[in-house]
């Protein structure tokens, strides 16, 4: 997995393999599957992954007039395989760009960051803006950026103190 311009680039890997490839989900079921890194080089900092599972279409039986509306799920499940020294740290800036302000915080460790809760405190005047963030946009990979766009109450003053304050892989933090 890559991050390029703030989105996620999937490219396909050998790296690892999924067992079993293929199972029968019954309703309220559950299955545990096995993730195997197949690739016995030892991990520098971190590598990442996302598994797709894609549920099947039943066959269709060309007896039945009234097939109704078939609609598939696909989970995208993210993976990670790091070094017990890997590290996150992370940076951050507002910038403006046309009349909007954006956050944008910078991973400059070796280790990926899940972010929540993520709020813009402006010490000066006592206000918070919160940031919505979730496992979608929440990931910043290791020596990836992500940008968050800023309430449009938000006004940057370059005289004011601002912190951020979150959580960092579920450990709450203050930059």
């Amino acid at each position: 997995m890559e991050s390029k311009d703030g989105q996620d680039q999937l490219l396909p890997t050998d790296d690892i393999a999924i067992s079993p490839p293929f199972l029968k989900l019954q309703p309220n079921d559950s299955y545990n599957i096995r993730v195997v890194r197949i690739n016995p080089i030892p991990v520098s900092g971190e590598k990442t992954y996302r598994i797709i599972i894609d549920e099947l279409p039943k066959p269709i039986d060309s007896r039945k007039a009234d097939q109704g509306i078939n609609v598939l799920l696909r989970s995208s499940l993210p993976v990670f395989v790091v070094n017990k020294q890997a590290i996150t740290k992370l940076s951050w800036t507002i910038q403006e760009e046309q009349n909007n302000s954006y956050l944008t915080i910078s991973n400059v460790g070796d280790r990926h960051a899940l972010l929540n809760n993520l709020t813009l405190n402006d010490a000066t005047t006592g206000q918070s803006y919160p940031i919505k963030v979730n496992t979608v946009n929440g990931y910043i990979l290791a020596g990836k950026s992500r940008s968050f766009s800023l309430s449009s109450e938000f006004k940057y003053d370059k005289n004011h103190k601002y912190t951020i304050s979150l959580m960092i892989n579920g450990k709450q933090a203050t930059l």
